[in-house]
């Protein structure tokens, strides 16, 4: 889980925290935003090697979103849908600032609290007590507020009583509802949620769904990663279809739905 970014205002390749009131309309704005990845398939071992094989190492490049732009409104819960590795979690990060786009620029316009990969922010040694006040004081909340809000987010989770049991004995169901639910206690503006909710029991599922309705009910804009459809056309306002990191479409979540649906039907071999 990750809290709000603290880049500063303009930092170096587009990524930008604007101060600005709920008031204002828009919360999230991203501009022609690319992010490319760089990785070697072998480096040099010896210094030997380094020197003989001087300007032959050469990275393998994978672009993972391609010139995308978004504005995200407060009261309004977006869903993004598409195959695994269209770069759907990449553009989450990049909006919560775990990423730098590679070039295009990022604002939002208000406190992000960015659900992404919750089982790995938690230490498994830790109890889920200890771990839930170390995050909560990492995201901002006074150890003494947190102290407070403990009752609240074990009650929201369904997990009472599982207070003082280490991570590592939790389920990757559980971890995911505990991550979730300290989520749903962060004083935030803009909420980031990816896949992993999908991990959850139906009884959570159903709960967290009604939770991020009365999130967008109170004025917060919601992202919402998903590979469930039935989520995106059942809560979302929009729907964002990425396809090998473009926007494919983007509008009405039922629109979207059955575009995507009608061309995954499709044989693989059609995309390629």
């Amino acid at each position: 889980m990750h809290g709000g970014p603290t880049k500063a205002a303009g930092d170096e390749r587009g990524f930008r925290q604007m101060k600005a009131p709920l008031a204002e309309h828009l919360a999230v704005r991203v501009r022609d935003v690319w992010k490319v990845f760089r990785t070697y398939h072998a480096v040099p071992r010896t210094l030997k090697e380094a020197v003989l094989s001087f300007r032959r190492w050469k990275p393998a490049e994978v672009t993972a979103l391609r010139g995308v732009s978004l504005d995200i409104s407060f009261g309004e819960i977006v869903g993004i849908v598409g195959r695994n590795g269209s770069g759907k979690t990449t553009l989450l990060a990049i909006i919560a600032g775990i990423y730098q786009p590679t070039s295009g620029s990022v604002e939002t316009f208000g406190r992000v609290v960015a659900l992404l990969g919750v089982t790995g922010g938690f230490h498994p040694e830790l109890t889920a007590e200890e771990n839930l006040l170390f995050v909560g004081t990492v995201l901002g909340i006074p150890l003494a507020e947190m102290r407070r809000r403990l009752p609240f987010v074990f009650e929201f989770a369904d997990l009472t009583g599982f207070e003082h049991a280490p991570m590592r004995t939790y389920s990757l169901g559980m971890t995911v509802r505990l991550g979730f639910a300290l989520g749903m206690h962060v004083d935030a503006d803009i909420f980031l949620v990816d896949e992993q909710l999908q991990s959850t029991d139906a009884a959570f599922q159903r709960k967290a769904l009604r939770t991020l309705q009365r999130l967008r009910e109170q004025g917060k804009a919601i992202l919402l990663v998903t590979h469930e459809l039935a989520w995106v056309t059942e809560i979302a306002t929009r729907a964002v279809w990425l396809d090998r990191g473009e926007i494919r479409l983007l509008g009405n979540p039922e629109e979207v739905v059955a575009a995507y649906l009608q061309e995954s039907q499709q044989p693989v071999a059609d995309h390629q």
